[in-house]
């Protein structure tokens, strides 16, 4: 099995507005359970039964709620966590050079990890660890490690993996496809042989550093003068942390703008696909989550069906209208349609402006 856990949790949200913020993004929402998905995200890590630490790496400016809600996991889990805040955000390439960066420096250059999203929803947690040993066989032969996810529908919004032939226990990986029109994503499910690209990975961690110089090497070497310090971490509450950011910043500055698809995923010829033996919920719209929380909680219907209320505590009576989202967060209401709630990244825009 994996021997660390990497949780991306630095995406803005801009969909989920207005309970995503800048301040507290869509990973600090709690949607259809108990947990924030990152709680869960982190608990998923756990789950694996691995020796090592969960890397989480995030934006400077959510370290404060990245620490407040893993203060309430027991200690152990705690005492195994590093967090390392980005001071800009530069994509998923350079945050995960940074985890890898750390882990090198931690005398962990040849162990194996596992790549999360912290906004992801997995709740076969039986098939998604049988998925994950399929994925550290595979990264035992020397391979950068996708999930690929069977396609549900013809989505524009998910990139695609096409498979070719078996590579034992996986698929070998012949393209990466970017997030496509109506037209080619009909096309891709209908040749069977495409999957979504879930953004999770496996991979030895030397392997990595190794395929991202030869293709990219410009996302490695400003990693390669960043000097760690026991100094520039500091632990509290049994979590540890960067809290000098100022001894990053010049990589930071330095450093492209790149995703790791981009820059590593689409140019390596050592890949091989684990398909993807459980469901998986990219929560990227207020459509999607209407679809997870099917509680009904906060509505009163009055010749009204299918709507939505996201909010605490706040009762929302529809009166001969269906098929409406209604989020009130953060002291702002959002209504939509449902099927049209892409056009609130618009709405973000507009705000900004």
């Amino acid at each position: 099995m994996i021997d660390h856990v990497i949780i991306m949790a630095g995406g803005a949200g801009t969909r989920l507005w207005p309970a995503s913020t800048e301040t507290r993004p869509k990973q600090f929402m709690k949607i259809g359970g108990e947990d924030s998905l990152i709680i869960s995200t982190i608990k998923r890590g756990f789950a694996l039964n691995h020796r090592g630490y969960v890397i989480i790496v995030t934006h400077k400016d959510h370290l404060v709620p990245a620490l407040e809600e893993c203060s309430t996991l027991p200690r152990e889990m705690r005492k195994r966590i590093v967090i390392l805040p980005e001071p800009f955000a530069r994509n998923t390439a350079p945050a995960l050079m940074l985890a890898a960066a750390w882990l090198r420096w931690k005398g962990e250059a040849k162990s194996s990890v596992i790549v999360l999203a912290a906004d992801h929803i997995i709740n076969d947690s039986e098939g998604f660890k049988a998925s994950v040993e399929k994925a550290s066989q595979l990264a035992e032969k020397k391979r950068l490690v996708p999930f690929g996810v069977p396609p549900l529908s013809a989505e524009t919004g998910y990139g695609y993996i096409e498979a070719g032939e078996p590579f034992n226990p996986g698929l070998e990986v012949l393209s990466f496809k970017e997030k496509p029109d109506l037209k080619r994503a009909v096309q891709f499910v209908a040749a069977g042989n495409f999957y979504w690209n879930s953004g999770m990975f496996v991979y030895p961690v030397s392997l990595f550093l190794d395929e991202l110089n030869e293709h990219t090497p410009e996302v490695v070497e400003p990693f390669d003068k960043i000097d760690f310090q026991d100094s520039h971490f500091r632990t509290s509450n049994d979590l540890t942390f960067l809290e000098n950011i100022d001894s990053i910043t010049p990589v930071y500055d330095s450093v492209v703008k790149i995703s790791i698809d981009y820059a590593l995923m689409e140019k390596s010829r050592k890949i091989a696909m684990a398909e993807a033996e459980f469901d998986w919920n990219d929560v990227g719209s207020w459509d999607v989550i209407s679809e997870i929380d099917k509680s009904g909680k906060n509505i009163v219907s009055v010749q009204a069906e299918n709507n939505f209320v996201y909010g605490e505590g706040l009762q929302v009576a529809f009166c001969g209208v269906s098929n409406l989202i209604v989020v009130v967060e953060n002291g702002k209401i959002l209504i939509c349609r449902k099927g049209e709630s892409q056009l609130v990244k618009e709405v973000t825009e507009k705000i900004k402006s």
